[in-house]
């Protein structure tokens, strides 16, 4: 049981830090955590530094695709604006249909199904948001509608 309670004490620590009052910005809580779960596994679990030094590789390796996700879908939203694509994209989705709701179908179920089974790992709610945005949605409703969007075809995914 004080495994248990000594392993949920990082989770807790980031979550203080990160819900606070005054809280803690990520690029500190979790640098400060991961350090705290280093030391817990060190001294408190007695794991050697090779087994440390394996997880840390680990982690960096993982963090990779994420991070490359985000990347990719930030450099699709700035290549749309700088291009003027978005104008295009807008332009066609008034000629297909005037229906706001028409237009968020296709963008953010229609084309993030498309985008869903070509790679997968959230990108298609990374792209489909800024490109709703762009086009004049409401930034909430659009980050909320093109998560729950992205549920569906995840299954098939």
């Amino acid at each position: 049981m004080l495994n248990l309670i000594i392993s949920v004490v990082p989770i807790i620590l980031l979550i203080w830090m990160m819900t606070k009052k005054n809280s803690y910005p990520s690029h500190i809580a979790l640098p400060v955590t991961a350090l705290l779960v280093g030391l817990i596994q060190l001294f408190y679990f007695e794991a050697n530094t090779t087994l440390l030094a394996a997880n840390i590789v680990t982690g960096v390796l993982s963090a990779i695709t994420p991070i490359s996700i985000i990347a990719g879908a930030i450099l699709l939203n700035r290549t749309l604006a700088v291009s003027g694509a978005e104008d295009v994209i807008r332009q066609w989705l008034e000629g297909v249909s005037k229906n706001q709701v028409a237009q968020l179908m296709i963008i953010g179920w229609a084309f993030a199904f498309m985008i869903e089974g070509a790679s997968g790992f959230g990108t298609p709610a990374a792209i489909a948001a800024p490109i709703l945005v762009g086009l004049g949605f409401n930034p909430l409703k659009v980050a909320m509608l093109a998560l729950v969007m992205n549920s569906v075809p995840v299954s098939f995914g």
